[in-house]
């Protein structure tokens, strides 16, 4: 096919339909691109992603009215970074103070730093920026000054020391991988001004400053801990003074909403929980990979305003308590837990996220309907990646409010709807992730008569061959059967003897 023939419109909706890599492909062949790529209708308000194919064709094309334009900037580490013509482009084009872009991100190796440097010493005069991501492999020399008025969202990381240092007025939003005490340092610079902090640590021995800090105007904390095998730090405990009433930290979290704490290395213990009791006004709390202790349980029950509570991942404890929160809404519950919430019915809450280890798969949605009585979203996910009883969902018409199901990331029976009761009022079914028979969409149609939404995204549905199974349900016969219902099939694949439809 040759491009050069059609009009520019024409090849510009031709364009829009392409992913990027493929528009670099045709770029390549199209000997108009740089009319295209600076056209009024191609990459309006579009993001502009700025990174190497091997070719200085694409980047001729990249001039200062196309950039000047955009609102979303993308420079990644190239060869193309350097040269004098796209560094030209850049000077002229944020030098001026009429760019419009409101998101820029740099993603860097240290062989590009006058790319890097050119961008970061204009961003003074890009006056509608509004977010800045910087992530670095290598120190810059000198650190990095950001200097905007402006900016209200940051985020970065740095693989290798960098000082920073930030003159930002406005900024209310900091994501921080921390890495060297540098960095804690920025934070308690800057911490009084946070509505929100995300700070990644790669070493443990930087958590104790987070206590230093003075979170006035903080509504969101999340802290998570990994370890990286190229940074060493000593596998002492934590230190941390006691916590008093009077001290900053104590005092500036009164206000904190959502709470997310993410402990892959198992670090944490109750003791660090511990130094956010004072956050009386926590309305949504996050505590991955922590073991229910009694403790931990006694904590929780202490947020009485929590509406949202995330246990992914945590273990089971020989003893714990049962967890009491009279205002909450959405449950994501940890492996075998429904014990910590089965003797009192929660009638508030209507959100769950459900995992299960348990053999027996013929009880669960009785359990659950039991304890929680209002679900009018239920999620469905791992089960030790089987959800094979056939009888699973024999009860699910005991979930008289429920409106959205999913089913996630698992193998399913190809018989959990056909062994299910009508379910008059669920509008929404969503089959993510799932290997099973085709055969289970068979009787949709009739289990869920109401259904509005139909979602089998990712799945990968297969034929028995055998004498019975000559006939099967497609996607189209689906649609048809179920004209009111939007059913969508992406990424979704039936293999039979014949072949596959998608």
């Amino acid at each position: 096919m040759n491009f050069n023939s059609f009009p520019n419109e024409v090849l510009c909706h031709i364009f829009d339909y392409l992913p990027w890599k493929d528009r670099q492909r045709a770029s390549l062949v199209c000997s108009r691109w740089n009319e295209i790529i600076n056209s009024d209708h191609y990459l309006r308000n579009q993001k502009l992603v700025l990174y190497n194919y091997n070719k200085v064709k694409f980047f001729s094309g990249v001039g200062v009215e196309l950039l000047s334009r955009q609102k979303n900037i993308e420079f990644f580490s190239n060869a193309m970074l350097d040269t004098e013509e796209l560094l030209d482009t850049i000077v002229r084009t944020f030098s001026g103070g009429t760019a419009m872009v409101r998101s820029l991100s740099l993603f860097l190796r240290s062989e590009h730093r006058l790319g890097a440097r050119l961008v970061v010493d204009s961003i003074p005069n890009l006056r509608h920026l509004t977010e800045l991501n910087i992530s670095s492999n290598e120190a810059l020399t000198n650190g990095v000054l950001i200097d905007s008025e402006s900016l209200e969202k940051l985020n970065i990381s740095f693989y290798q020391n960098s000082i920073c240092r930030l003159n930002t007025p406005r900024l209310n939003t900091l994501h921080l991988t921390v890495r060297y005490p540098s960095e804690m340092d920025l934070v308690s610079k800057i911490s009084a001004q946070l509505i929100e902090l995300k700070v990644s640590f790669i070493s443990k021995d930087h958590v104790a400053k987070l206590f230093r800090c003075d979170f006035r105007s903080l509504k969101t904390l999340d802290i998570s801990l990994k370890n990286d095998k190229y940074i060493s730090y000593s596998v002492s405990p934590v230190h941390l003074r006691p916590l008093e009433r009077e001290a900053i930290f104590a005092k500036s979290i009164v206000g904190l909403e959502k709470l997310r704490i993410v402990d892959i290395c198992n670090i944490f213990d109750i003791e660090f929980l511990k130094m956010f009791t004072y956050a009386r006004s926590l309305k949504a709390l996050t505590i991955n990979y922590f073991k229910m202790v009694a403790d931990v349980c006694e904590l929780i029950n202490g947020f009485k305003e929590l509406n949202y509570l995330n246990l992914e991942g945590c273990q089971k404890a020989d003893v714990t308590k049962v967890l009491i929160l009279p205002n909450l809404q959405t449950l994501v519950m940890p492996y075998k837990q429904l014990s910590l919430f089965s003797v009192t019915k929660m009638e508030t809450l209507t959100t769950l996220y459900y995992n299960n280890t348990t053999k027996d798969q013929t009880l669960f949605i009785k359990q659950i309907a039991s304890a929680f009585t209002n679900l009018t979203f239920l999620c469905l996910q791992h089960f030790d990646n089987e959800l094979v009883d056939p009888n699973a969902f024999l009860h699910l018409h005991l979930l008289k409010k429920l409106r959205v199901l999913v089913i996630q990331n698992m193998s399913v029976s190809s018989q959990i709807f056909a062994n299910c009761p009508t379910v008059p009022q669920l509008q929404r079914l969503i089959m993510d992730t799932i290997v099973t028979e085709v055969s289970i969409l068979d009787v949709i149609p009739a289990r869920f008569p109401s259904l509005q939404s139909l979602v089998i995204s990712n799945c990968f549905l297969y034929l028995i061959p055998k004498e019975s199974a000559k006939y099967y349900t497609t996607f189209d016969e689906l649609r048809r059967q179920m004209p009111c219902c939007r059913i969508s099939t992406k990424d979704s694949t039936i293999f039979t003897n014949n072949g596959k439809q998608s």
